[in-house]
């Protein structure tokens, strides 16, 4: 069995109300499942079709699933809030009915994560308690990603 990636990149910020550390986890639950073959990784963007610079994408970081995006068009997609003409150009040309999931993104920022906690408690946010791993498989907990210490009693601990 493969263990957990290691997060290698710098700090990303807050999205849809997910901070850095829930959406490290997501990134970690979803190539966990993928990497031991519970879950597929789709091979072209489902948005264009394009099979190049693919990346996973997450709305949701307290749910084990990803969408496939070309990189530029998953980077197009995270900046939608500050820059939405671009994203509505995609939308416009890839969109068939209006219905897709990507269509009706807001171009307005929300707190997805505070509404998933407000309806389904506190408890949704530990992912791999609810993770959808085979019977018998243990999650290597002690490679979760936990965000350093950079407090210590109020203080900052670099002085």
């Amino acid at each position: 069995m493969k263990g957990l990636r290691t997060w290698r990149w710098g700090v990303t910020p807050t999205y849809n109300g997910f901070a850095f550390e829930e959406r490290v986890r997501g990134w970690q639950l979803i190539h966990f499942l993928i990497d031991n073959g519970w879950a597929e990784r789709g091979a072209t963007c489902c948005i264009s079709g394009q099979t190049t610079e693919l990346r996973l994408h997450s709305e949701n970081y307290y749910a084990p699933e990803g969408y496939v995006l070309n990189h530029s068009i998953h980077m197009a997609l995270h900046r939608r809030f500050k820059q939405p003409d671009a994203w509505r150009r995609i939308v416009e040309r890839y969109a068939v009915t209006g219905d897709e999931w990507f269509a009706r993104l807001s171009l307005v920022a929300e707190d997805v994560a505070g509404q998933l906690r407000v309806k389904h408690g506190p408890q949704i946010a530990d992912i791999f308690n609810r993770a959808p791993i085979p019977a018998g498989v243990t999650i290597p907990h002690h490679q979760v990603y936990r965000e350093p210490q950079a407090y210590v009693s109020g203080f900052n601990s670099v002085s």
